[in-house]
């Protein structure tokens, strides 16, 4: 898949938890159903998810919410304990921690059988297991809300594109920090918010202003939040194959968020010779294992951080 900028535009078990902050290793495992329905990509999301969340239950307990209480119960016993501490949400799952890191996954579909009017009929799951590095939450992280969009409406919500689509991206925050966007196609990373070409002072985050709604990426004037000079960058999705798989990361921090080394020029050879002499030009970028290893380090060393990833598809 290739997003392009037209510059014209500018394991341990709960009753042994991790000591408060340390991170530790944890493992988890899911099996979901399979249908024809789905693709590969979309099913082993679900199942790695499913495994993350186990991952961290196993480590740090399960949440459990009962009337105006919440609970942390031990996934071993069934034991419950109130708890006012904060949470992490993780595919509509409250969980007890965060993720650092994936250090292994491993997923493999299970053949099986279900019986439907005393026929035996064949049917697939999928199973991933996960071991992940994790720390346990002892403080809140700021909270926002952020979606891609298709059009310039909060009612354009989707996570599925077409091939050409435009895309766009809403945030509000109820705090006010620094944001930056990365989109990450499993081979490189581009960084698509700050703007290409925005001037130095953004380099660690563009600043949200609390309450305040953004529509990200569209060049109309009432939508140019950064200055005059901001030189919004409008983006097209394009899919390589019949359907692409990408995701988006949404990094917040209400304090500076310490920049990645970015290249120019990362997958310039995606684009036609046309694209080129129309003016399109590929973000800022680096490998998608670079960063791993950035956000990891960020996440470690800046509490003040939150990230939230948005899968999404490009179909032709």
């Amino acid at each position: 898949m290739k997003s392009l900028i037209f510059l014209l535009f500018f394991i341990l078990p709960f009753v042994v938890a991790a000591q408060e902050g340390k991170i530790i290793s944890t493992e988890g495992s899911a099996q979901v159903e399979f249908p024809d329905n789905k693709s590969r990509q979309q099913v082993e999301k679900e199942a790695e998810d499913q495994a993350i969340i186990n991952a961290l239950e196993n480590a740090f307990g399960r949440a459990v919410v009962e009337s105006n209480s919440t609970y942390l119960s031990n996934i071993n016993t069934g034991k419950k304990v109130e708890t006012s501490t904060c949470f992490n949400m993780i595919a509509n799952t409250l969980v007890k921690g965060e993720v650092l890191n994936i250090l292994d996954k491993h997923c493999e579909e299970i053949p099986g059988v279900r019986l439907s009017d005393g026929r035996k009929i064949p049917v697939k799951d999928l199973k991933c297991t996960v071991r992940i590095e994790a720390r346990e939450l002892s403080e809140s992280r700021p909270e926002f809300e952020s979606f891609p969009l298709t059009c310039v409406h909060i009612n354009c919500k989707t996570t599925g594109f077409k091939n050409n689509d435009p895309f766009y991206l809403y945030f509000k925050s109820p705090v006010s920090g620094f944001l930056t966007v990365f989109l990450d196609d499993g081979k490189k990373c581009q960084r698509l918010l700050p703007y290409r070409e925005m001037e130095g002072e953004y380099e660690e985050g563009v600043p949200i202003h609390a309450d305040q709604e953004y529509y990200l990426f569209s060049r109309e004037k009432k939508y140019s939040y950064f200055g005059k000079d901001d030189k919004v960058d409008e983006f097209n999705m394009v899919a390589e194959n019949i359907q692409d798989q990408n995701r988006i990361f949404i990094v917040f921090s209400t304090t500076p968020i310490s920049k990645p080394g970015l290249k120019e020029g990362i997958g310039l050879e995606e684009l036609s010779d046309l694209e080129k002499q129309e003016g399109w030009k590929v973000p800022k970028a680096l490998s998608s294992e670079d960063f791993q290893e950035w956000l990891i380090k960020n996440r470690i060393h800046n509490r003040n951080i939150s990230v939230k990833t948005v899968d999404i598809t490009i179909t032709k």
